[in-house]
């Protein structure tokens, strides 16, 4: 995620209702359409009342996204599970609202991290 004009699009799929809120936050853009078989597989991953979204490409959206999901789970009491499948890899973070923020922000940091050669 960087500031040129070919900076990878990190998609994220959360609940519909979280939709607004990250949109007022200005953290994310829902995903109105599905374009290529990598964006129909991920679609087909997510629940039923799940949305696709695209973290913004400003220098602090991971960490502004991670202190999304820990205020979140401090709001509703609930564990959040974050999932993540890239490749063979599978990645899992539960997080409460105590959590530490960089330890969210750095889980997402690797996993959303690209691990395959550019071509």
């Amino acid at each position: 995620m960087n500031g040129s004009s070919d900076r990878r699009t990190v998609i994220v799929a959360v609940p519909v209702e979280a939709v607004p809120e990250l949109e007022r936050e200005g953290l994310a853009d829902p995903l109105p359409v599905l374009r290529g078989t990598v964006l129909d597989v991920v679609a087909t991953v997510g629940m039923d009342a799940a949305a696709l979204v695209t973290l913004l490409q400003a220098p602090d959206s991971i960490r502004a996204f991670a202190g999304w999901l820990r205020a979140r789970s401090a709001r509703s009491g609930d564990l959040i599970e974050v999932n993540v499948k890239r490749g063979n890899r599978r990645l899992h973070l539960t997080v409460e609202g105590d959590i530490d923020i960089d330890v969210v922000a750095d889980f997402l940091i690797d996993a959303f991290a690209d691990q395959s050669p550019q071509t």
